[in-house]
C-alpha cells in the first residue's frame, strides 16, 4: 500500500514538474495553454450546484474536452474544482470512468441516461483516481502559490536552487 502511494506521489510529481504554470498563476491562461498545447479545446461549462452530484465533472467527446464545474461557490473553490479536473485529464482517466444516472441528469436534464452515457462516456472515478486527481491539483495551486511568494528583489537567483528542494 505504501509502495504504490508513492509511487502516485512520483507520478504526480512527474506531471506537474513538466507544467509550464502562468505566473502570476491564472486559471482561465492555463486552461487555454493546456488546451494548445494537446491541440484540442477545453470547454468550461458552469453549473448550478445540486444535493448529491460532485463539483465538477470531466466529459471527453470527439471534438472537445468538456470540464463542468460549480457555479455558485468561492472562486478558489472554482480553481481547485477546475485543476482536479484537468488532473484528471492529464493522468490519463478519460474513457475509464463510471456512469453516475446522477451526475448524467445533474448536467442534461432533458436528455436519457442512457443518451447521455453514449454521447458523454462516463463520469465517475475510482478511489484511487480520484486520489491522484486531487493531489495534481495540491501540487499545481502549491506549485502557483510558491511563485506568488517568492522573496522581492532575489530575481532569478531563486530559480538556481529551485530543482534541489525536496517535499
Amino acid at each position: 500500500m505504501r509502495s504504490r502511494r508513492f509511487a502516485l506521489w512520483r507520478r504526480c510529481r512527474r506531471i506537474v514538474g513538466e507544467l509550464v504554470l502562468p505566473d502570476p498563476f491564472d486559471i482561465g491562461v492555463f486552461v487555454e495553454t493546456l488546451a494548445a498545447q494537446r491541440g484540442r479545446p477545453i470547454e468550461l461549462v458552469e453549473l448550478p450546484s445540486r444535493p448529491a452530484t460532485p463539483c465538477g465533472v470531466l466529459a471527453a467527446t470527439d471534438r472537445a474536452d468538456y470540464i463542468f464545474y460549480a457555479a455558485d461557490t468561492s472562486a478558489l473553490h472554482q480553481e481547485h474544482i477546475l485543476v482536479h479536473e484537468l488532473g484528471h485529464l492529464l493522468c490519463g482517466h478519460v474513457g475509464d470512468e463510471v456512469v453516475d444516472d446522477a451526475i448524467s441528469a445533474a448536467l442534461t436534464p432533458n436528455l436519457s441516461p442512457e443518451l447521455v452515457r453514449r454521447v458523454l462516456g462516463r463520469t465517475s472515478y475510482s478511489e484511487e483516481k480520484e486520489q491522484e486527481a486531487e493531489l495534481f491539483a495540491s501540487l499545481v495551486l502549491h506549485r502557483a502559490r510558491r511563485a506568488r511568494h517568492r522573496f522581492p528583489g532575489l530575481g532569478g537567483l531563486e530559480s538556481i536552487f529551485e530543482g534541489r528542494r525536496e517535499g
